[in-house]
């Protein structure tokens, strides 16, 4: 690789920094057949932390294995397409997915990324229900069910109602740790006869909040523009950074103009505010001259839908960080 600071995926074990209890954990659970939902927010690293496991030697010469991202599906039909096209064909039916499974030459072990997308198909309210009881009947595959929303994977799995409760191994994945993202860093830099000052990487792992895609990209320009010999500083953060923000201007540009009137004020407001409380409350609704109440609820339904915020114990954020980054720029703040 000429930049050890990967943003396209997972490489190999050189390039993937720690999650040495988590894939320890993972393959054990695994490989004493139990199924697992691997929850926390997006970019935090779950699906590469996922390719790492299945490439760990216990599994990768006994097993079968299959990632399968349904985040971009919108119905049942979407979600059998997608999942059929990675296991058999895209013709497949769930009955014929699951018999491929369960009859193949080695035990196969099933990756579901983004499983919380199931229960916003409109078109079979059954599928949850479908999907256990196709999992029960099948010994020869054991499932990893990834998710980003924690509120609805918790209720898929945690809900006596629901019919995945009690059948999984909960795992809550947290962000990778300061002391060895530092030490990562540190570490790839020196490698390449490059210095890299340990408070560079302490900042950006407090502004991301130790997010790892956040983290690798700006990491990734800084080591493009450190020279063979040379020292990374902490003021070349805020360069990689307006780097960064400068290529996706455009994009930022057309997502803004093309969201509603109503789901831009909102969206501007939840950006200005941080990390927003009571966004339908009389405080924050004069505080931002927004309209109603119930029009800021209805707002930030719509941005929850089309993943622009997030909602998590109460709060509400921008989700992509650039795009939060890019809107304080652009009026004239820091970054």
């Amino acid at each position: 690789m000429n930049n050890p600071f990967v943003t396209n995926g997972y490489v190999s074990p050189k390039y993937f920094c720690d999650r040495e209890k988590e894939t320890a954990k993972i393959v054990s659970l695994l490989t004493n057949e139990n199924n697992i939902a691997l929850i926390s927010p997006r970019r935090i690293g779950k699906t590469d932390l996922l390719r790492h496991c299945f490439q760990q030697p216990e599994i990768k010469e006994k097993y079968h294995t299959f990632i399968i991202d349904i985040y971009a599906t919108s119905s049942v039909r979407d979600f059998v397409n997608v999942f059929g096209k990675a296991i058999t064909n895209p013709s497949a039916t769930l009955d014929e997915i699951f018999s491929y499974l369960n009859h193949a030459d080695r035990p196969c072990l099933v990756a579901i990324d983004e499983f919380q997308q199931i229960t916003k198909y409109a078109d079979d309210a059954n599928i949850e229900a479908a999907l256990r009881t196709h999992i029960q009947r099948c010994p020869n595959a054991h499932f990893v069910f990834s998710g980003s929303h924690r509120h609805l994977m918790g209720a898929m799995f945690t809900s006596p109602a629901r019919p995945f409760y009690q059948s999984v191994t909960l795992i809550n994945l947290a962000p990778i740790s300061l002391e060895k993202y530092t030490e990562f860093c540190c570490r790839h830099f020196t490698q390449e006869g490059k210095e890299l000052l340990p408070e560079v990487v302490i900042n950006l792992y407090k502004r991301f909040e130790g997010i790892t895609s956040y983290m690798q990209k700006v990491m990734n320009i800084l080591f493009t523009m450190t020279p063979e010999g040379g020292r990374c500083l902490p003021e070349m953060t805020d360069i990689a950074i307006k780097d960064i923000l400068d290529l996706s201007s455009d994009t930022y540009e057309t997502l803004l103009y093309q969201m509603p009137e109503k789901q831009r004020a909102v969206f501007q407001a939840i950006a200005a505010e941080g990390k927003a409380e009571a966004i339908s409350g009389g405080n924050f609704v004069r505080k931002y001259r927004l309209i109603s109440a119930s029009s800021v609820s209805s707002a930030a339904k719509g941005l929850l839908e089309k993943d622009f915020i997030t909602f998590d114990k109460g709060i509400y954020q921008v989700y992509d960080q650039f795009f939060l980054l890019w809107l304080r720029y652009k009026e004239g703040g820091l970054l």
